[in-house]
């Protein structure tokens, strides 16, 4: 396997958050001149890869948290298999991996007046994912009632966006290996010294804005990105936990429970703003339970110690034979990933502007008047930007990790 598949494995989610706040903010910035020119109110939810099932009224027994899955728009998907914390999948090319969250994350925005408002924003995410990435899959964002950021007040902005969901297609790529498809996830290395030394392959010589990055963050990162809302064999979940524990800086922690109270094994690392980010696991199949971010002390976050900034919970993973009906427009042409990572190489779902009145949660809204940061390259134009993702979730992309909220002043 050479550098520019690594590569491609890594930029294949959503920003989660594989890429900086400004790098996002650039594409951001051309997504909303482009949607304000179609003169829609556009929203970018945070597109994070997490999705999943909800055909037939179903109910799934998830790690003791009962999941009622229901009919969505009268589709005709047919439950094949679901897996909790303890099943295995086998799923097959031609079906699709179901994966459902739900997500709570940060969201930024700062405007015309020059004044920031924080909140945390809240979502329920279905996601359809094509085994073997050869066709487009679907996303579907529900909003959920926000809350406020700690320590702060739930500014007016926020207060509506709890309304309404918005479905989104995510592009298939034929002939490239899709960073998250199974059937590319099902050869990583089962061996955890082999896939460690896969994880940070190509990350010597990274540089972020001309400056030197730490590599055992961008590894941690990379960890991230491959499971959020994605499903691994066994044998690559296994490998990749004990993979991420040998990584410096990383912190081990028992009983850590993630949105939906299910407690976990939990693998964290510390970031320069002080927030100890954590990804919890199974403790016993090292199944995925979702990520959990604290402010341990405030160093530009603005909020107070133990405030938690992230908590999300992937709460099953299914395979299905076909997708749901959806109302989500058809995407149009576009071109697939490059191999050299950018905020716009990985396939992104398309994204429409959402109607004044059906308000979506704002992923780091860029600031109308200020300049977009120039320290890297502004993606191409006729590249869609990712997501988180975001929404890191408001992600999509699958998904949506939160970004280092900018300091207070």
């Amino acid at each position: 396997m050479d550098d520019d598949e690594i590569r491609e494995f890594a930029d294949g989610r959503p920003a989660v958050p594989p890429y900086r706040a400004e790098a996002r903010a650039r594409a951001r910035a051309r997504l909303l001149a482009e949607a304000r020119g179609a003169g829609g109110r556009f929203r970018l939810p945070r597109l994070g890869w997490q999705a999943a099932a909800a055909f037939g009224v179903t109910a799934a027994l998830i790690g003791g948290v009962a999941v009622t899955l229901s009919n969505q728009g009268g589709g005709t998907t047919t439950l094949i298999q679901s897996a909790a914390v303890s099943d295995e999948l086998d799923p097959r090319p031609g079906q699709y991996i179901l994966i459902e969250s739900d997500t709570m994350y940060g969201s930024y925005a700062v405007g015309k007046n020059g004044e920031e408002t924080r909140h945390l924003y809240r979502t329920h995410r279905k996601i359809w994912q094509s085994v073997d990435g050869g066709a487009d899959g679907l996303l579907l964002i529900e909003s959920r009632e926000p809350r406020p950021w700690p320590g702060r007040e739930l500014p007016e902005s926020a207060k509506g966006e709890h309304k309404g969901s918005v479905w989104f297609v995510l592009p298939s790529c034929p002939g490239t290996r899709a960073g998250t498809a199974y059937t590319f996830l099902s050869t990583l290395p089962a061996d955890a010294t082999a896939m460690r030394e896969h994880i940070y392959r190509g990350i010597d010589g990274q540089a972020d804005g001309g400056k030197s990055v730490d590599p055992d963050a961008v590894a941690f990162t990379r960890i991230m990105d491959l499971v959020r809302e994605t499903y691994l064999p066994k044998a690559q979940r296994d490998a990749l936990f004990e993979a991420a524990k040998t990584i410096p800086g990383v912190q081990i922690a028992e009983d850590v429970a993630d949105s939906a109270g299910r407690k976990g094994v939990a693998l964290g690392r510390m970031d320069p703003q002080g927030t100890l980010t954590q990804a919890i696991f199974d403790p016993s199949t090292h199944m995925y339970l979702g990520e959990r971010q604290t402010v341990v002390e405030d160093k530009g976050v603005g909020a107070p110690a133990g405030s938690v900034l992230a908590l999300t919970a992937q709460l099953n993973a299914s395979v299905v034979n076909e997708l749901p009906k959806s109302p989500a427009p058809p995407r149009p042409a576009e071109p697939c990933p490059s191999a050299e990572p950018n905020p716009s190489s990985s396939a992104a779902p398309t994204e429409e502007p959402v109607p004044e009145d059906e308000p979506m949660p704002e992923d780091e809204p860029m600031p109308e008047d200020e300049p977009v940061p120039e320290d890297e390259p502004m993606p191409e134009e006729e590249a869609a930007p990712t997501e988180d993702s975001v929404p890191a979730e408001k992600q999509p992309t699958a998904n949506e990790p939160t970004e280092e909220p900018p300091a207070d002043n």
